[in-house]
């Protein structure tokens, strides 16, 4: 008798279960925005938003090399390149370096959307990408992208966020 009972609680919890799974599929896919059923790798997530924008990649470009901090310094205060913060947008809006743009790598395709007039109309200047520190991937997952959409002269800062706040440089907070 007992396990009787037992039997028709642990069927009728996988019921609700199989029927609870059903029911969020079907949610998330007639969302505007359906979230991935498997996660992607970042890198590959980067790519695979860059391939809905459209826009042939260019293998054949390459990074022009990393920036220094004295060199980023330079280009922060006389405005002399793009400068794009690949961390995500709390880290950003929390502090970055004066004149950056928010392109967070988690985020990419929705915030490249929202700064690529911007882009577009300084195709020709350089672009400089950091994130939080050397041991950080956003900034060349982001450049990386960037070259796929036909930015030439992307280069990166490596040193990141973590060696602009360390060298105590003027920061910006949103």
């Amino acid at each position: 008798m007992i396990k009787k009972l037992i039997l028709k609680d642990a069927i009728g919890v996988w019921i609700l279960i199989a029927i609870s799974l059903c029911g969020g599929v079907i949610m998330n896919q007639i969302r505007p925005n359906p979230s991935p059923l498997v996660d992607s790798y970042p890198d590959a997530l980067v790519h695979e938003q860059v391939g809905k924008s459209g826009h042939v990649s260019n293998p054949s470009i390459s990074l022009q090399g990393d920036v220094s901090l004295d060199e980023m310094r330079e280009i922060s205060f006389s405005r002399a390149a793009l400068i794009l913060d690949a961390r995500p947008e709390i880290f950003y809006r929390l502090g970055h370096i004066p004149g950056a743009l928010s392109l967070p790598r988690d985020d990419f395709q929705n915030q490249y959307h929202t700064i690529q007039s911007v882009l577009e109309a300084n195709r020709e200047k350089v672009i400089v990408v950091y994130c939080a520190d050397t041991d950080c991937h956003d900034s060349q997952m982001v450049g990386d992208a960037l070259e796929r959409l036909g930015y030439t002269h992307v280069r990166i800062f490596r040193g990141g966020w973590a060696a602009w706040e360390a060298s105590h440089l003027p920061e910006e907070h949103d």
